[in-house]
C-alpha cells in the first residue's frame, strides 16, 4: 500500500445464527478475502498501514483488489455468536453466511495464513462461494504430530491453571508455549542472546493475550486448538488453482507435509518454501520474502 493511497474502510456488522460477524473492506477492485491466524483479528491491513499483517498488502495491494477481512466468530476481536465454532467448517459457515449476507459471492481469491490458511480450504471445498484461486501459507491438509502433541499441552497449562485457582497464570503459560511453538531455535537464539529475554519475551506475549480477554483466550485453547487438531481435507476437493507458500523453519506444517500436499492437489500452481528464522510465524514476519510470489499468483489470467 502506497503512502499516497487513501480508501475508508467500510466495516459490516453481519447478522448469523446467534449473533454477527464484523467484517472489514478496504480498497478498490475484485474481491480477495484474507484470513488470518488463530489469534488474528480483522486490522491485518489498514489504512493507516499498521495491521498486524501490513506487509501482505504488497501482494494483496487495495490499489488493486478489495481486501476483506473478518474477525472470527469466538476469536479476538468484535464477532459475537452464541455458539462458538467447534470445528474449521463451522468457522467458515459463519464467515460464508456473513459474506452471502453482504452479497458477496465471486471473489478473485482466498489468502489465508496459518488456521486462515484451514479455513480458506473449507470454504474453497464448500463452494457456497466462488473463488477463482487459493492462497495458503503455513497450512496444510492435515495436522502433523507434533503440532497436536504441542496443542494438547496447551490445553493441559489452562487446566492446571484452574486446578490451581490460577486461571489467568494457567492460560498465560498456554500462549507462552504457543509462542515457542511459532518460532525456530535458530531464530530465538539469534534475536536474543541472553535467554532469559527469550524467556521474558514468550512470557510477555502470553500476559498480553491474557490481558486482552481471559474467555477469548481460553477459547483459542480449548476449541481453535481441538479444531486445528481435527482437520483433515482431502487434496483432491480443492479444484481451484491452489499455491502452496511455507517456511524451512516451520515446526508446525513442515516443508515435507506442504509437498505432499501440493503433490495431491488437482491443479497446483507451486509449493515455494521460504528460509526463515521465525518458523510457523514467518506467514507474518517473512512477508517480503513471499510477497513476490503471491503477487504474481493473483495478477495470473488464466481464468
Amino acid at each position: 500500500m502506497t503512502a499516497s493511497s487513501s480508501f475508508l474502510i467500510e466495516t459490516h456488522q453481519c447478522p448469523v445464527p446467534g449473533g454477527a460477524i464484523y467484517i472489514n473492506a478496504l480498497g478498490r477492485g475484485p474481491l480477495v478475502l484474507v484470513l488470518g491466524g488463530i489469534s488474528g483479528d480483522r486490522q491485518a491491513i489498514t489504512n493507516a498501514a499498521d495491521g498486524w499483517w501490513q506487509g501482505l498488502a504488497q501482494a494483496v495491494d487495495p490499489n488493486q483488489f478489495t481486501v476483506v477481512t473478518v474477525d472470527y466468530a469466538g476469536g479476538n476481536g468484535e464477532s459475537e455468536v452464541a455458539a462458538v465454532p467447534q470445528t474449521i467448517a463451522e468457522q467458515a459457515s459463519y464467515i460464508s453466511t456473513a459474506l452471502l449476507e453482504l452479497g458477496w459471492v465471486d471473489f478473485h481469491a482466498v489468502v489465508g495464513g496459518s488456521y486462515g490458511g484451514l479455513v480458506a480450504l473449507e470454504l474453497a471445498q464448500d463452494k457456497q462461494l466462488n473463488f477463482d484461486r487459493v492462497a495458503v501459507i503455513g497450512a496444510a491438509h492435515r495436522p502433523t504430530a507434533q503440532a497436536v502433541m504441542l496443542r494438547a499441552l496447551q490445553r493441559e497449562f489452562v487446566r492446571l491453571g484452574d486446578a490451581a485457582g490460577q486461571p489467568e497464570r494457567g492460560t498465560q503459560l498456554a500462549r507462552a508455549l504457543a509462542m515457542l511453538s511459532y518460532r525456530s531455535a535458530e531464530g530465538m537464539d539469534q534475536y536474543y542472546p541472553d535467554p532469559q529475554d527469550a524467556v521474558n519475551y514468550i512470557e510477555s506475549r502470553g500476559l498480553r493475550t491474557v490481558q486482552r480477554s481471559l474467555p477469548r483466550a481460553r477459547q483459542l485453547f480449548e476449541v481453535f486448538g481441538p479444531a486445528l487438531d481435527s482437520y483433515r481435507i482431502e487434496p483432491y476437493h480443492i479444484e481451484q488453482p491452489t499455491l502452496l507458500i511455507g517456511f524451512d523453519s516451520d515446526q508446525l506444517v513442515p516443508p515435507s507435509l506442504l509437498e505432499i500436499f501440493h503433490g495431491q492437489l488437482p491443479d497446483g500452481r507451486g509449493c515455494h518454501i521460504f528460509p526463515s528464522t521465525y518458523g510457523h510465524d514467518g506467514f507474518i514476519k517473512n512477508t517480503a520474502d513471499y510477497a513476490p510470489v503471491l503477487k504474481q499468483f493473483l495478477e495470473s489470467s488464466w481464468r
